[in-house]
């Protein structure tokens, strides 16, 4: 097999509520031991066998690409039906486990979310109805080493994809049309832990100029009866993922407390004492003492060192019993073995009435701490790298704040077992919705509020808010942990730099992220418990200082946990989520021409945002076409047409030598260039308007150095700005909000 050595890195495996686990990665040794197993067998085989194959078969699934000391030598193994032949004597299929299915994965945003998956290690299956389309669109761009095994449907194959980056495993099922329940089947869920729909209707415009939805795909199916289905299917062939605790340090016998030793204040000249001992009845720990405040205020415990590596959990799970005091929980990895000042805390709290209760601390919880003092800035604990656990109570709480539930003298804290790891379940079901639908079904039938709203709220083309809510609505009641996030308007601009990310809940905001950011906070949202059952909106950061600047782990971490589940709501100040609401009449022509003129349709139109027109060779494959005119067409003219304004020439050289149609920004936005422009836009603007003077008659000698005259100092960043504004004009444009594909 020849495979990329980023394949044979450790890749994520599912986890298992009583499987005794310390990695969430497994080993790259199986896929390693095929491929020399695959080696030696290409030694003995060579070329001839396979000279009139075509490459898609000398790539078969199960099938291997073998480099031998002769040359390199081809093993095809064909597979039917998920049967390996008696014949084949090649390694396994590549391993289809922990894998994220993706719908809409051929849409604009579903390649880049399948980029970014793959980018990440994971093992992506990418359903698409159309195995050619499929192959054109995920096989010709993707992370490098990334290895694309066809679907029985499809055919067999599996290939290298081209690319930029290093990744995971890529499973192609084609035949696959959210809109027929019979093409979801359990064959197409195998090894599959999480589903993302990032779905929207087919949009499309026929040679003659007409435009509708293709083959059917109308807002209502794909994105309501879509959707439902993908959620029922998913709550049929996924088990429902659970909390899961597991044992990591016993505390119930005198050999397990011979494991820890004391270390109270006396260390630094302090009298309180402490002491660990198994409970009498063998169910756990108990620890006693004195807290002494004069001359020092604390006691504490701690284990001698031992590897452990908890990777595969959330954090640490305590069942105890005090009296109401709050204690720490202290966790030192190999950083701080040599550094006996340094730990990393979290507090944890005890019942009063002296009850029983259960704790659970997750790793960001843990503060880095130096003598007691945070550290700024201090990396998150690395629970891979785990060396002691220890206990301690305090008259401080961190940074020489007073601990508010510490009582001086005698003190009882009970341990039920031990120290324990737990897991919470991800989103098992992503839905990649829109905003704007929430507040579209509070505004049901008040026609006077939808006029007041933001121009897609009043458009609403195809009812399109609508279905896309009652899809959340079948996602948040299928039964499995999900997450529904809503993008604000879609943006194809790729400017330079970074942004911040925020989110809100409620449908309130309004504003634009890019696909690759959307793709980003979607991965981001499956990797952690922090985003189950949660509903946000997204949009970049408005802040003046949120500009290149990336999103962190810990800024996505924060963002997730900043939300509340969505059965929680009203304790944040929000209403529950509205009744659905039936769709509105489709507003009058005159009404549609108002809405369409609005200048946030016509800058977010011209700025390439919204969803995606098939153009007529894309459309020419359609059975079906539903005539429909939704403003598309009308909102991409209003743009055109604005942008062609005297204020700035209507064509721009694509390099100095030769001329291509580009429209300039409209006057009223000629200090805020376009996204992507180069800084000094003024400059390529004033290069572009002299082009077009020598093109209209005007003076084209003085040689080299007259021309010369007139192209910027950075042409390179003219061109580029040309560049993406004319890749923008090949789309046809939507109003802004709309989250198509």
């Amino acid at each position: 097999m020849l495979a990329s050595s980023s394949l044979l890195r450790a890749s994520p495996v599912p986890f298992r509520a009583n499987a005794r686990r310390t990695s969430r990665r497994m080993g790259p040794l199986p896929i390693r031991a095929g491929l020399n197993e695959a080696l030696a067998l290409g030694a003995a085989s060579g070329l001839s066998a396979f000279s009139d194959a075509p490459p898609e078969a000398l790539l078969a699934l199960g099938g291997v690409a073998l480099l031998a000391a002769a040359g390199i030598g081809f093993a095809a193994v064909q597979q039917t039906n998920g049967e390996r032949s008696a014949a084949d004597d090649g390694p396994p299929p590549l391993p289809r486990e922990d894998a994220v299915l993706v719908f809409g994965a051929t849409g604009r945003t579903g390649r880049v979310l399948v980029d970014t998956l793959l980018a990440q290690g994971r093992t992506v299956v990418a359903a698409a109805r159309s195995a050619d389309q499929a192959r054109d669109v995920l096989g010709k761009e993707g992370p490098t080493g990334t290895l694309v095994a066809l679907g029985a449907s499809g055919g067999s194959g599996r290939r290298p994809v081209g690319g930029a980056g290093a990744g995971g495993i890529l499973f192609i099922e084609s035949g696959v049309d959210i809109t027929r329940p019979e093409t979801l089947t359990p064959e197409l869920f195998k090894g599959v832990t999480q589903v993302v729909t990032a779905v929207g209707a087919v949009f499309g415009r026929t040679a003659d100029g007409t435009m509708g939805y293709l083959d059917d795909m109308t807002p209502e199916r794909v994105d309501a009866q879509g959707v439902a289905n993908v959620a029922a299917a998913a709550a049929k062939y996924l088990p429902r993922a659970q909390r899961g605790v597991e044992d990591v340090l016993s505390m119930r016998s005198a050999s397990d407390i011979a494991k820890w030793q004391r270390l109270d204040d006396v260390i630094m000249g302090g009298q309180s004492e402490s002491g660990l001992a198994p409970a009498e009845d063998g169910s756990g720990a108990v620890w006693t003492g004195e807290l002494i405040v004069e001359g020092g205020g604390f006691c504490g415990a701690r284990t001698q060192p031992q590897e452990l590596d908890l990777s595969a959990f959330d954090g640490i799970c305590l069942r105890v019993k005090g009296d109401g005091q709050t204690f720490k929980l202290n966790i030192k990895t190999d950083m701080q073995t040599e550094k006996p000042e340094d730990t990393y805390q979290a507090t944890f709290e005890t019942q009063a009435n002296g009850d029983w209760t259960t704790v659970f601390i997750p790793w960001h919880e843990f503060v880095l701490v130096k003598r007691a003092r945070s550290v700024p800035d201090y990396p998150p604990l690395d629970p891979s790298r785990i060396r002691q656990f220890g206990l301690v109570l305090s008259r401080f709480e961190f940074n020489g704040y007073a601990n508010p539930n510490y009582r001086p003298g005698r003190f009882e804290l009970r341990i039920d077992g031990g120290i324990r790891a737990y897991r919470d379940p991800r989103p098992q079901l992503l839905m990649v919705s829109s905003a704007g639908v929430e507040r579209n079904a509070k505004i049901g039938d008040d026609e006077e509020a939808r006029r007041k709203d933001i121009p897609i709220v009043q458009l609403n083309p195809g009812a399109v808010l609508n279905h896309k809510y009652t899809g959340e609505n079948a996602v948040r009641a299928a039964g499995l942990p999900y997450c529904v996030l809503r993008p604000t308007g879609l943006t194809n601009e790729s400017e330079p730099g970074e942004f911040l990310l925020e989110a809100s809940q409620g449908d309130r905001i309004t504003g634009r992220i890019s696909r690759e950011e959307l793709a980003s906070m979607v991965t981001a949202a499956l990797g952690t418990p922090a985003a189950a059952n949660k509903t946000a909106e997204l949009r970049r950061s408005e802040a003046t200082d949120a500009v290149d600047k990336s999103m962190t782990d810990q800024d996505n971490l924060r963002l997730f946990l900043g939300l509340a589940q969505d059965r929680h709501r009203p304790g944040i100040g929000l209403e529950p989520f509205p009744a659905p609401a039936p769709p509105p009449a489709p507003v009058t022509a005159e009404r549609k021409k108002e809405i369409l003129s609005d200048a946030r349709v016509v800058r977010s139109v011209a700025a390439g945002r919204g969803g995606r027109v098939r153009d007529e060779q894309e459309s020419a494959s359609a059975k079906t076409i539903t005539v429909t005119s939704d403003g598309r067409e009308q909102a991409a003219a209003a743009a055109a047409a604005s942008a062609s304004s005297p204020a700035a020439p209507a064509e721009a050289p694509a390099a100095p030598a030769a001329p291509a149609e580009a429209p300039a920004a409209p006057a009223a936005e000629a200090p805020a260039a376009p996204a992507g422009s180069p800084a000094n836009v003024e400059e390529a603007r004033a290069w572009i308007a002299a082009w077009k003077a020598k093109q209209q008659g005007g003076s084209s000698s003085g040689g080299d150095e007259a021309e010369q005259a007139e192209v910027p100092a950075n042409v390179a960043e003219a061109r580029e700005w040309i560049r993406r504004w004319r890749a923008q004009q090949l789309e046809s444009k939507l109003p802004a909000g709309v989250s198509s594909d």
